[in-house]
């Protein structure tokens, strides 16, 4: 159905009719935010938990725990949003041989 049968249909104006979609366009967005960080704030709760019990076996001496408990900080920096590609400026041309000078010159070209 067209907005300019939704606006005949219930006697408002088209521009009404775009407003009030936008509107609940708008609190739907809302809600699923709000939904997604209960999401968030679940699985993070979890992930304490779970960091906690590994906590314990790592002072018991199980060393191999560690990786349970880095495997859990990686999923909380991901669910946080912590390690985002940083975005880097460009302007100009950059040739494939100053690529791999650069690379070598901050070690990231190992």
């Amino acid at each position: 159905m067209s907005i300019r049968a939704i606006a005949d249909k219930l006697g408002v104006s088209k521009s009404q009719v775009q407003r009030d979609i936008e509107k609940e366009l708008q609190a739907a967005a809302e809600r699923r935010k709000k939904i997604a960080g209960l999401i968030i704030d679940l699985e993070l709760a979890k992930l304490d938990a779970l960091e906690r019990k590994a906590w314990e076996h790592i002072t018991d001496g199980e060393l191999s725990a560690i990786d349970r408990v880095l495997r859990s900080m990686e999923r909380r920096a991901k669910l946080l949003g912590l390690d985002a590609a940083e975005k880097i400026e460009h302007s100009g041309t950059l040739s494939w041989v100053e690529l791999v000078k650069s690379a070598a010159n901050t070690n990231e070209g190992r």
